[in-house]
């Protein structure tokens, strides 16, 4: 998909030369993770966390998978990259941004999928 918005690949940009934006990214490409789990894991500061996914989360990078709540009520979300990967390029004075979306895909649509290439193999 390529980004066509300037904001939107500024963004991109921005966040992809942020050491803190870039490994919050990295984390949550694969599973969704709470803030807590992400600054374990990547060392981050606590403060810095905080203001790097609101930062993402308003520039649409990172989205809410889901929330939980603890056993003592206390709501916290899991927070997923929108993102699987980007490929930039500078071109004659033309930035290029094309990025994967990162979209979980369902073992139904695994199945239709495979189903629909053997019945495409088997013409």
């Amino acid at each position: 998909m390529i980004i066509t918005n300037e904001k939107q690949k500024e963004a991109i940009l921005n966040a992809l030369l942020d050491d803190y934006s870039r490994k919050i990214l990295d984390s949550t490409i694969d599973k969704a993770k709470s803030i807590t789990e992400i600054i374990r894991e990547q060392d981050i500061p606590m403060t810095s966390t905080y203001r790097r996914v609101k930062l993402l989360m308003d520039n649409k990078l990172i989205k809410v998978e889901r929330s939980m709540v603890t056993e003592d009520g206390k709501r916290y979300y899991l927070y997923l990259s929108s993102i699987k990967n980007a490929s930039i390029k500078y071109n004659e004075g033309e930035l290029i941004v094309e990025i994967t979306p990162n979209i979980k895909e369902l073992p139904e649509d695994k199945l239709i999928r495979s189903f629909t290439n053997i019945q495409q193999e088997a013409r």
